[in-house]
């Protein structure tokens, strides 16, 4: 009897244990959004210029900062990227059309 009572306590706080462990945080889940014609109001092109550094990974959210600045849009619709050369410098380029949720 007293091998069965031990065995329940120690399932009983192996289950405690698992059940406050973190399985995701907010950082880990992908987020996604789903919006229609209907929820967005598009506006005129937008574009931003920065130099160009391969080695920087935050480079594109960089330019869309950059064209969203100074605008009353949310994002980005189809944002399209350019690498331009001129002369010894590189330059990198986005075009895309603002939107704005409704």
């Amino acid at each position: 009897m007293k091998n069965i009572i031990g065995i329940i306590i120690i399932f009983m706080f192996a289950l405690l244990l698992m059940s406050c462990s973190t399985i995701a945080t907010a950082d880990n889940i992908p987020q996604s959004l789903q919006l229609s014609g209907n929820d967005i109001t598009v506006g005129e092109v937008l574009t931003a210029e920065l130099p160009y550094n391969s080695k920087d990974a935050t480079l594109k959210e960089q330019l869309i900062a950059k064209a969203l600045k100074d605008t009353n849009y949310d994002f980005l619709i189809m944002p399209r990227y350019e690498i331009i050369k001129s002369g010894l410098s590189e330059k990198i380029k986005i075009r895309g059309r603002g939107a704005r949720v409704k």
